[in-house]
């Protein structure tokens, strides 16, 4: 079976990522899931941005934990070193703004960054965020995924009906399996140079589904047949979309 393609940070190949232009990109190639990063504003607003910083991805400086949101959206979130002035007007989309635009329009991966893991359990970024997907009605459209263990345990006494997925890189097998049992998690995401013929049977047998990133190649998307992936997340989920539909249709060779 195919795995499924998930579209990392929308599709930042073509537009800026993690942007509300991205999100709708992805949707136009036809991804059914997409992925996004939250981070947490001084205000305590869910904010969806990859970095801690802005400095990367907008036409600003700083820390978002040191921002306001009413800062943060003064920003361009264009990525002007990509793709200079064509998306100045895009801003950093509030986590409501982006499930208001994918609900039941595709699956949403939510990776809470590690970053905005704080000592507030009921008022930090998990909660926060579980109170958004909850308003916006979609508890049985999305997944979290994060590196940090705290952020899933959390999500798991928050949302324990909310999927998870434990993201890893550079562990030991052995710590990519107890981790993703210790939060319980329905999929484990080690990075693709982490996967092995003896990860796979691990985590086959330890019941689990396992994903990787970033694959942007439809060479190295079929090399990586061999691990029967459920997922893979992608910048470029068009490119493997279409590589995916020819394949089927010209049958085995």
């Amino acid at each position: 079976m195919n795995p499924l393609i998930i579209a990392h940070r929308g599709n930042p190949f073509e537009r800026p990522e993690n942007t509300l232009a991205s999100f709708a990109a992805a949707l136009e190639v036809g991804a059914q899931f997409v992925e996004l990063d939250v981070q947490l504003t001084r205000d305590g607003k869910v904010v969806v941005i990859h970095d801690a910083l802005v400095d990367r991805t907008t036409n600003g400086r700083g820390r978002v934990g040191e921002m306001t949101l009413a800062e943060i959206r003064r920003l361009s979130a264009g990525y002007p070193e990509r793709f200079g002035a064509a998306f100045a007007g895009e801003r950093v989309p509030t986590l409501a703004e982006a499930l208001g635009l994918l609900r039941d329009r595709a699956r949403v991966m939510i990776e809470i960054k590690a970053d905005s893991v704080g000592q507030d359990r009921d008022a930090g970024i998990e909660a926060l965020t579980v109170r958004e997907v909850r308003r916006a009605g979609m508890s049985d459209q999305v997944a979290f995924l994060s590196f940090d263990r705290l952020a899933l345990l959390r999500a798991r006494e928050l949302a324990p009906e909310i999927p998870r997925g434990y993201i890893f890189h550079g562990a030991q097998s052995e710590a990519v399996l107890e981790g993703a049992r210790a939060v319980g998690c329905d999929v484990v995401m080690p990075h693709k140079e982490m996967l092995s013929e003896g990860l796979a049977q691990s985590v086959r047998e330890a019941g689990l589904r396992m994903a990787t990133w970033v694959v942007d190649d439809p060479a190295e998307l079929r090399a990586l047949a061999v691990f029967d992936l459920y997922a893979v997340a992608s910048n470029r989920p068009g490119l493997l979309l279409e590589a995916l539909e020819d394949q089927a249709s010209s049958g085995p060779t």
